[in-house]
């Protein structure tokens, strides 16, 4: 209540003040006509300057370049050839020239009507302005690590959210896909991971609205610019949501005195990709069973089945944007609309968006600036998916279609009487062919996202700026499941409908204080705000059974089978304050303070402080390094501080399950005992940083990082006589250290010619400090213990196949009386030693190649990254890499590198193939395999049409572009994509879906 009391409150005021400025631009306009005569008797008094501005390296003109009389508003921009027309009233005026990545120039006019100017690109990319927490500084200022992205360098790849852009382009940021589904999400960490139960995922944040810590969903079309905060220093004052870093958004906006209309269209194909993976034909399974298999003839050899062939297919994917921005000296208007549409490269998914998003910046008054932004998407997925898990393992011997084109199923009759007369059988395991209820069973699912959010700023005086941010995000959420009573998995509930409903509401609200003052040499910069933020959530669900086939409401079933439902609330407060000192733009130093309350802890530690400082010297300032003509910039920079990481639930109370029932009624049992002192994860992080900028050619980045995240939460299971299951405590630390290299020369800068290069790669070691009465646990095949990475494979170790017999080879460890420990090899797998395997499934070495080649209009982009020091658990191996486990799956080819032991001597990766197996495919590291991989993400040549082209068109841009993605990978991975299954989504047999390669073209036109 008190939010939306405070929200009326500043509705009214924002009322008040438009009814009373509405007044006086009354009076404005009366006096604005009486002006019009005195305009008119002074025109003959001003003087016209023409002129053309040039790149002053190449000799191009530049279009769009900005000339200010200084000192006023007056002013007017270049057109496409360069050329500008200008009026001024004071024939001493000067004239200011500023155009982005390139040095300012200030021309005093002297008289003269004509004004040519060569602008050269900035030295030093340390002038940038660039968004960070709660506002903007130029990078010279910066003293946190964060790294900038503007809109050109997330326009290569083609997906459907922002987050999958990230991937090789900023060192210390490791994006991994979860799948090559479309509209799948991206997995992100930055530098390392720091939790042991809770998110490891950066903090959303768009047009400074807090978002939460998955991708947000906007169209990467409308994205200006993305900002990564890394060190405590940028992230500090978002508290205790800022533990995985922030990744700051920042949507498009119009400019003043432009009107622009952009239309973007891409097309393409989409291809599975299998990587080095692939299955057996007829022959081959033939030729490898009968060596072991007495049950195998040649009769199989008949039938030859591409299972992968039937499953995949050319997909389509495109996206099409129109948007409009345009602006005067009181309103600017950003208008976009997008429509995106993939269908994928398994058969039977197709995922749909539509997005639209607009930015309005009103200039109420000369103090009153107010902003505007709706924003909103509507996703729809319809899912008849083919089976990943049929394709690999179906065998090729069997039939998947009747003579008559319709679905052969050895369950049902048609498929019966086939095979008895025709005198076959069906050879896969499972009996049955998934094509067959997939005629009929189906899911799709819908999604409407909306945001509105409302601010002003009011200038107080010349130092002094009242900030006001409002926001309210509504989802609403649709999920449905089919089956039909006519499919094999409907007969038993003679059909089945499931139906789901969700619904999430998030408020946010942050008023804030500036202050900037400059005082000779001394700039400071301040702010003080508070902070609010809630969030409702609900879902519903409801499954019934018996229907009759083709009927799709729940009314229609014949009786409920299942009902389910929960609820969820949560709400967060803070107080912030942020201090930003410079001297003279060398000697600079940052403070900051936030305190928050979180509704997901008790009353006894609800709030938690959290603070940090930092320091910066740009030492090319200094006049003793003034003469040292190869070094541009040089700037040094270290700070510290602590953030927080806050559970998701309500860890600190009791819980009751009420899933229980008794005497008819609901029952309660305890399940979780309250514990109101458990406290907020605290990370601690210290950098420092090198920036550099040598030859006017080179810039060189490197920071170095320490993280310690401490007061981790664990759930520590309890003994049974309690009556609880376990409770959560403050009791575990982890560290990531490491560096982060970034380095972009500039190799080829001629008139015509240019190639530009930036490579980054970032080192990253992750390890466990303390655990619980330093007790050890496994979760899957990663054990959790002090002194290790916490995700440290533990497994037992393979030695392959023994050359004297060809049966698999284990490492058992024995430890004797005076504690030392002796390995010896069995053939027993209950007699192998559970260990730990020397690798981890978290990358040591993440990075990029970005290279950009400009010749003429053509310019060619290609987007390298590569992953290295990891391992993963090829889980599908199991079944059809299983030396004879499983006779009725079909069988992997061979990777390169892999042989099969055939007769003594041999020394094989596999063992002798046995009909039943000899239990070499249980869980061992044999499965266990490096998926380290360099990656061509997307290669791009795009061509520009000429300017003179443009001018007879009536355009301001157009250009044509073809691209690939994920066209090329380099991996000793033996399955289809090493990158899907480095982020640990695929552990159940046959889930993976790899990247699909994607060859698109495009055309974007500019009016």
């Amino acid at each position: 209540m008190k939010y939306l009391q405070q929200i009326d409150f500043y509705r009214n005021n924002i009322k008040n003040r438009i009814r009373s400025n509405t007044a006086g631009i009354q009076k404005t306009i009366g006096l604005f006509i009486c002006m019009l005569f005195f305009t008119a008797f002074a025109s003959a008094q001003t003087l016209e300057v023409k002129g053309k501005v040039l790149d002053g390296e190449t000799k191009e003109s530049l279009p769009g370049v900005s000339i200010i009389v200084k000192g006023t508003s007056q002013g007017a921009s270049t057109n496409l050839d360069g050329d500008y027309t200008l009026k001024i009233d004071q024939a001493n005026a000067i004239l200011v020239f500023s155009f982005i990545g390139y040095e300012s120039v200030e021309v005093p006019v002297n008289g003269r009507s004509t004004i040519n100017v060569n602008l050269n690109t900035s030295t030093s990319d340390l002038d940038e302005v660039m968004v960070v927490a709660y506002g903007t500084t130029k990078k010279s200022n910066l003293t946190g690590s964060a790294v900038a992205l503007d809109s050109d360098d997330l326009k290569d790849v083609f997906v459907s959210n922002v987050s999958s852009m990230l991937q090789g382009k900023v060192a210390g940021v490791n994006a991994s896909s979860r799948s090559g589904r479309p509209g799948a999400s991206t997995e992100i960490t930055i530098r390392g991971k720091g939790s042991l139960s809770g998110t490891t995922a950066p903090l959303w944040v768009v047009d400074g609205i807090i978002m939460g810590n998955s991708d947000p969903g906007f169209s990467p079309a409308d994205i200006e610019s993305m900002t990564i905060l890394k060190d405590a220093s940028a992230t500090a004052l978002y508290g205790s949501l800022a533990a995985n870093g922030v990744i700051l958004l920042q949507t498009k906006r119009a400019k003043k005195g432009e009107s622009k209309i952009n239309v973007n269209a891409t097309y393409g194909f989409t291809t599975f990709n299998t990587g080095n993976f692939s299955v057996m034909n007829s022959q081959e399974l033939y030729d490898y069973q009968k060596t072991w298999n007495p049950d195998v003839t040649e009769d199989v050899l008949n039938t030859d089945t591409d299972w992968m062939d039937i499953a995949t297919q050319t997909g389509k994917a495109q996206e099409y944007n129109v948007n409009y921005s345009g602006g005067n000296e009181k309103i600017m208007t950003y208008l976009s609309g997008t429509y995106y549409n993939e269908t994928g490269a398994l058969k039977g998914y197709e995922y749909e968006r539509y997005s639209a998003i607009a930015n309005l910046d009103i200039n109420a008054t000369d103090r009153l600036k107010i902003k505007l932004n709706l924003s909103g998407d509507y996703k729809t997925t319809d899912n008849q998916q083919h089976s990943t898990y049929a394709m690999f393992t179906y065998m090729p011997w069997d039939e998947a279609y009747l003579p008559d084109g319709s679905v052969l199923d050895p369950r049902v009759d048609s498929g019966k009487e086939y095979l008895s007369a025709n005198d076959k059988v069906w050879y896969g395991r499972d009996e049955n062919n998934y094509l067959y209820d997939l005629q009929y069973n189906y899911g799709n699912s819908r999604s409407n996202n909306l945001r509105a959010n409302i601010g002003f700023d009011y200038k107080i005086n010349d130092w002094l700026t009242f900030s006001s941010m409002n926001n309210i995000a509504i989802n609403n959420g649709h999920s449905e499941w089919y089956t039909d009573p006519r499919s094999i998995s409907g007969q038993a509930d003679k059909g089945t409908l499931y139906e789901s409903y969700s619904f999430s509401r998030t408020r946010f609200t942050n008023q804030m204080l500036r202050f900037n003052k400059t005082i000779g040499l001394h700039v400071l910069n301040a702010f003080v705000a508070w902070e609010y933020t809630d969030s409702h959530s609900d879902n519903a669900n409801a499954k019934g059974k018996g229907i009759a086939a083709g009927l799709t409401a729940l009314n229609t079933t014949a009786e409920a089978a299942s009902v389910g439902g929960s609820k969820w609330e949560s709400a967060k407060q803070s107080m912030l304050v942020n201090l930003q000192y410079a001297y003279d733009d060398r000697y600079l130093a940052t403070a900051s303070f936030s305190r928050q309350g979180s509704s997901s802890f008790g009353p006894n530690k609800q709030y938690g402080n959290f603070w940090s400082a930092s320091l910066g010297w740009n030492a090319h300032s200094e006049e003793f390094l003034q003469g040292v003509e190869w070094l541009n910039t040089l700037k040094w920079s270290a700070s510290m501080g602590q953030v927080g990481n806050a559970p998701g639930g309500f860890q600190y109370l009791g819980y009751y399950a009420f899933v229980d029932q008794y005497n008819g009624s609901s029952a309660a049992t305890p399940y979780q005992k309250g514990n109101p002192d458990i406290s907020w994860e605290k990370v601690t992080s210290y950098n420092t940083a090198i920036n550099t900028r040598l030859f006017d050619r080179v810039s060189i980045n490197l920071d170095l990082y320490y993280k310690n995240s401490d007061n981790l939460l664990t759930y520590v299971p309890l003994p049974a006589l309690t009556g609880y299951n376990g409770i959560w405590m403050n009791v575990g630390r982890v560290t990531n250290k490491g560096y982060e290299l970034s380095v972009s020369p500039e190799i080829i800068k001629t008139a015509r010619f240019k190639w530009d290069m930036t490579l980054n790669i970032a080192y990253n070691k992750n390890r466990v400090e303390e655990i619980y009465e330093d007790k050890a646990y496994t979760r899957g095949n990663t054990r959790i213990e002090k002194g290790y990475d916490m995700d440290a494979q533990y497994q037992r170790i393979w030695y392959g196949a023994n050359p004297a017999n060809g049966e698999p080879l284990w490492e058992k460890v024995t430890e004797n009386e005076d504690g030392t420990k002796t390995v010896s090899l069995t053939s027993d797998y209950a007699d192998a030693t559970l260990q730990f395997t020397g690798t981890k499934g978290t990358p040591t070495y993440t990075g990029g190649i970005l290279n950009k080649f400009t010749f003429d209009n053509f310019t060619l982009s290609a987007n390298i990254s590569f992953v290295e020091g990891i391992h993963r658990y090829n889980s599908n191996r199991e079944l059809f890499d299983s030396d004879g486990s499983y006779a009725s799956f079909n069988s992997m080819n061979l990777h390169d590198g892999w042989n099969r032991w055939e007769k003594p001597g041999d020394v094989a990766t596999h063992p002798k193939s046995f009909n039943g197996g000899v239990n070499a495919n249980k869980n061992s590291s044999r499965y266990l395999e490096d998926a380290s991989y360099i990656r061509l993400r997307n290669v791009t040549l795009a061509y520009n049409l000429p300017k003179n082209v443009l001018s007879l068109l009536k355009l301001s841009n157009a250009s044509v572009f073809v691209s690939g993605d994920n066209l090329i990978t380099l991996t000793d991975w033996s399955g289809m994509d090493p990158e899907i299954g480095a982020t640990g989504y695929d552990n159940t047999h046959g889930a993976l879906y790899p990247m699909s390669k994607k060859v698109m073209v495009g055309v974007k036109v500019g009016f």
